[in-house]
Order: C-alpha cells, then sequence, then structure tokens
C-alpha cells in the first residue's frame, strides 16, 4: 500500500529516483520527510561529518527517528505493515531497533564511565596526583575498548535495505540501517576523543608522581610542583572534553527514548488491540 497523495509525477522524475532507490517517498509528506532524513543523515556519515563533533550526528538521528514516529502514527502506514512480507518486515525492524536501543543504553553507560575517567584526569592533574590520573588513563582505555566494540557491532547492521515493492517498509529498513552506520562513526569518534596531548603512552606513572608530560603537565624536578601555564591549559581542555561529553550524553538519551518508543509503536503495529 502506496501513501499515495500526488501520483501525477513524469516518467523521467519517477526514473530518476528509481534510480536512487525504489521508494516513491514524494508521494506523501510524511513519508518524504522521514527519506529526506534518512539521506541526510548517510550523506553525513559518509562525508565524515563526525569530525564536527558526534553531537550533530545524534541530533540527525534523532530527527529520523521522529520523522519515523510521525509516520508509524498515519492510519495508511499500519494498514502497509500489515500481512504477508510487510508484517515480516515489521518483525526485522523490531529486531533492528532492539539492537539499537541496547547499543545507545550501552553508549550512554559508557559515556557516564568515560566522563568520570576524565574528572578523575582533572582532580589528579590538579593536585599532582599520579596514581589517579594512571587510574582514570586505565578506566578510559576500558571505555575505549567498549566503544569500538560497540562501534563493531553497528557495523554488519548498517547496509542498505534491500528494494521492496512498500514504501514504508523500505524507508523503515533504511532508516534502521542508516542510523545503524552513523551510530558505527559516533562510537568510533567517541572512543577517540581526548585532548590533544591525551594518549595511552601517559600511563606510565611512578609513585613519586613524576608522570610523564603527554597530559601537557611538567613537574619541576626541585619544587615538584605543576608549571601554571600547562596547568592551565591542561585543565581547560579536560573541562572542554567534558563538556562535549556531557552534550552527547544529553544527545544521546534523546536518542535512546526515540528508540523505545520507535519499538513501541511497532510493537502496537504487530500486536493490534
Amino acid at each position: 500500500m502506496h501513501l499515495t497523495v500526488n501520483p501525477g509525477r513524469t516518467r523521467k522524475a519517477a526514473h530518476a529516483r528509481a534510480a536512487s532507490h525504489p521508494c516513491h517517498c514524494d508521494q506523501h509528506p510524511a513519508l518524504a520527510r522521514l527519506d529526506g532524513g534518512v539521506r541526510e543523515l548517510r550523506s553525513w556519515a559518509a562525508s565524515g561529518g563526525v569530525a564536527d563533533g558526534g553531537s550533530s550526528g545524534l541530533a540527525l538521528v534523532e530527527a529520523v527517528l521522529a520523522a519515523l514516529g510521525e509516520l508509524l502514527e498515519l492510519p495508511q502506514a499500519v494498514a502497509a505493515l500489515h500481512g504477508g512480507a510487510a508484517l515480516a518486515a515489521c518483525d526485522g525492524a523490531l529486531d533492528g531497533f532492539l539492537v539499537l536501543a541496547d547499543a545507545y543504553g550501552t553508549f550512554g553507560s559508557a559515556l557516564l564511565a568515560l566522563k568520570e575517567s576524565v574528572a578523575g584526569l582533572r582532580g589528579g592533574a590538579r593536585r599532582g596526583d599520579g596514581d589517579t590520573v594512571a587510574a582514570s588513563l586505565r578506566a578510559r582505555r576500558r571505555t575505549e575498548k567498549e566503544l569500538c566494540r560497540l562501534a563493531a557491532s553497528m557495523r554488519h547492521a548498517s547496509r542498505p535495505a534491500e528494494a521492496t515493492g512498500n514504501d514504508v517498509a523500505y524507508v523503515m529498513a533504511e532508516a534502521a540501517a542508516a542510523i545503524s552506520a552513523a551510530s558505527e562513526a559516533i562510537f568510533s569518534w567517541c572512543a577517540a576523543m581526548s585532548p590533544a596531548d591525551m594518549s595511552s603512552s601517559m600511563a606510565k606513572t611512578s609513585p613519586s608522581s613524576k608522570w610523564l608530560p603527554r597530559l601537557s603537565l611538567r613537574v619541576m624536578p626541585a619544587a615538584k610542583k605543576v608549571l601554571p601555564e600547562t596547568a592551565t591549559a591542561t585543565a581547560t581542555a579536560l573541562e572542554r572534553l567534558e563538556d562535549c561529553i556531557g552534550e552527547l550524553e544529553s544527545g544521546s538519551e534523546k536518542v535512546f527514548r526515540r528508540l523505545l518508543q520507535t519499538r513501541v509503536s511497532l510493537l502496537n503495529i504487530h500486536n493490534p488491540l
């Protein structure tokens, strides 16, 4: 069942659309909004837009999920997902969005752990406490590995959807695939996120707090004090990192809630009262 509103298209326009994908998403505004959001999200992930920050990607993911939520409220869309292959597509979407919801639940926990490790770094650097810095760096590496595993789990789910005669089922599957692709980019970016001088080699710390200067801190041999200008620069970098993680947490929570809402909508369609 197509959500046909304006079927009067020229053969040339129809051919151009089919060259990209088979969805007639210009036939209904809700379907068109979702299709446009999916295209923008795919473009963002493919062009390396994550370099501008993971928060921008999370905002695009939320926008796609919001558009999908609007579509799934339409009686025509509900009808299009009933019976035969469409119902099987609904089953697949339920599984796909469950995987995404689980991933974002884990992502939220990882961001919290990352923020705590940065806070530990900042406190340890301020006090000149090498042991705290070392412990915080170890915690950060554990979180980095978790985020890398999370990114890898998104890779196999990011393949474009197969062509189908059902516009709603196709765009819904494309939305899940695009979200997975963008999520892989976001999770990978967060795994590498750090101040410029922060690296794993910083973890080599001695009990006397003479840890390596890779945190942009130097301990003066005699006074054992951190140079004020480098301490200020490092504190500023870590504060900015904490702020960035806070923005990611907020965006991640919004996406997680949208994913849960999407699953509820699909469950209601799959199992009507």
